[in-house]
């Protein structure tokens, strides 16, 4: 991974987001857990499907690249939920990061042509670990990656890292985009009455993969906290939601992204929003030039076709508001709805989000010496996000010109990630487990740092330790803080409340007590971070749905 590549990777979301401003995943067979011993953990380890070969290092660390966790979803298997992994002969390399799922080519530049080779052939887990034997009962970590649901990989961090703090770390592919969240009536009646959230489906299969398998690398399948950023943190809300994946996980971290926007639903249209039906069939006719498409002429089309088709419609490449699809079985309701009601799994919750996200959405990154009408940005966004506002939102997000910027920066925030990880928390309410907030207002010292402050995604390399990906000299202000992000991030793992001797004593967020931990270059303690911002936008939310 080149240093370059993590500016590259907030890259792709800036363009996706600026422009969008403009059946059942059990298993068909039951999985054969692996005999659990108290042998030493080698680089041969027995798992669902046959052996894997992995690397030893030095340091004490095992890992394990491009697992297979289900068959690969090709041919009659495109778009149906994750079938058993097929057995194999021998010992299977592990050595090296599977391919990443098909996404869009057209902005393969902005990786750095990383991304050159893709397959659908990619549900493909990743797995680090440091137990000397297979009873070491290590807490164990579980990776979803973000990238607006159309991008990412489950092999952008490294996770030696991270295993050093005592987990087991897993990391995982999933369908993304047209392959992975695709309704479609022929679909439904194929799956059994549901459709469109393959790539969810995915996610639940790699969990059970991880019940089924992690005990032989020391880690414990009755400890396990799922995680995630942005789109990956979306998918921690839905996983929480879904009562597929009940019991899979026993802790949630979710970092800047929640799944409580009006949804696609499957069978009818709701507020405005065309059902998941509906979308699908408009993907399929602009993937075969067909008014009307069937299923099996979407499945004998080529994945590249499909892709760069997809890649190439605006339309169907930024609205990924809609690839998440209320479908009667991942999904039986809106997220919002399910944890309105207190239906959500009942476990303990650590979420945040950054203090300047939207910097990486500022127009200027996309016109370079060119001039940003920033009083028309700001308004034009705050009349898509919320057509009910009225002049209250103003006055707490000024549109004058010496100012349009900074309110623009900051509503756009508020309303994509302090509101939505606001209402996870006060969400919380309605269970018995704990919940923590964050605010994380640390500025990493890359060029522009005082134009882009803690921007979206900045604390990623931070958790996982993964400093490099910066294009900077790090020094040991940067080291010191991701080894206290580590610490807190691990300890919620191993005991569900993130407080570090030395660091932090984090008591629980109740509404009564909003207490939030600002984790920043003076970490500490806090009450009602952007109180006024996120009751405004929840008001304006909510008039939405009526």
């Amino acid at each position: 991974m080149s240093k370059s590549r993590y500016k590259s990777c907030v890259a792709v979301l800036v363009v996706a987001v600026l422009m969008f401003t403009g059946c059942s995943t059990e298993q068909e067979q039951s999985a054969v857990p692996a005999v659990v011993t108290a042998d030493p953990v080698g680089t041969v380890v027995a798992v669902t499907g046959g052996n894997i070969r992995g690397t030893a290092r030095e340091d004490g660390l095992h890992e394990y690249l491009g697992i297979p966790f289900a068959a690969a979803p090709v041919a009659e298997k495109r778009w149906q939920p994750p079938h058993p992994i097929e057995s194999w002969e021998g010992e299977r390399d592990a050595t090296k990061f599977g391919l990443p799922c098909y996404q869009p080519g057209s902005l393969s530049t902005f990786y750095d042509g990383l991304y050159v080779e893709m397959s659908e052939d990619c549900l493909t887990l990743n797995l680090w670990t440091r137990a000397k034997d297979a009873s070491a009962a290590l807490p164990v970590m579980v990776w979803v990656h973000g990238g607006a649901l159309v991008m990412g990989s489950g092999g952008d961090y490294d996770g030696a890292p991270l295993t050093a703090k005592g987990v087991v770390l897993v990391t995982v592919n999933y369908r993304l985009g047209p392959f992975g969240f695709l309704a479609h009536p022929e679909l439904t009646e194929e799956g059994g009455g549901n459709s469109g959230n393959q790539g969810f489906q995915d996610q639940i299969a790699a969990l059970q993969w991880v019940r089924d398998n992690v005990a032989q690398f020391g880690g414990d399948p009755g400890n396990v906290t799922i995680f995630g950023e942005s789109a990956g943190s979306w998918s921690m809300s839905v996983l929480q939601a879904s009562p597929m994946a009940r019991g899979l996980f026993h802790k949630v971290i979710g970092q800047s992204g929640a799944r409580f926007i009006p949804l696609s639903a499957l069978s009818k249209p709701r507020w405005g929003i065309p059902s998941g039906e509906e979308w699908g069939q408009r993907q399929a006719s602009v993937f075969t030039g067909e008014d009307e498409s069937d299923l099996a002429t979407l499945r004998a089309l080529p994945a590249k076709s499909i892709m760069d088709t997809f890649s190439g419609d605006p339309e169907l490449l930024l609205n990924f508001d809609r690839l998440t699809i209320v479908d009667g079985a991942v999904l039986p309701d809106e997220v919002n709805t399910i944890f309105s009601e207190g239906r959500q799994a009942d476990v303990p919750v650590m979420i945040g989000s950054n203090a300047d996200e939207a910097t990486t959405f500022d127009p200027a990154l996309g016109n370079p010496g060119g001039t940003i009408d920033y009083v028309a940005a700001h308004d034009q966004f705050v009349k898509l996000t919320l057509p009910t506002a009225g002049q209250e939102i103003y006055t707490l997000y000024p549109a004058s010109p010496d100012v349009a910027r900074d309110s623009f920066i900051r509503f756009n925030t508020d309303a994509m990630f302090t509101q939505p990880m606001r209402l996870w928390a006060n969400y919380m309410e309605n269970v018995s487990s704990p919940v923590y907030l964050y605010w994380w207002d640390w500025r990493p010292l890359i060029d522009g740092s005082d134009q882009y402050g803690s921007f979206h995604a900045a604390e990623i390399p931070y958790v996982f330790g993964n400093l490099s990906i910066f294009n900077i000299d790090i020094g040991d202000r940067d080291t010191e803080f991701s080894g206290k992000m580590m610490t807190m991030w691990t300890n919620f793992a191993k005991t569900s409340d993130p407080s570090a001797e030395g660091i932090i004593d984090w008591p629980a967020y109740t509404e009564d007590k909003p207490v939030t931990a600002v984790l920043g270059a003076d970490i500490g303690l806090r009450n009602g971070v952007r109180s006024a911002e996120v009751e405004l936008i929840t008001t304006g939310y909510n008039a939405m749905r009526k």
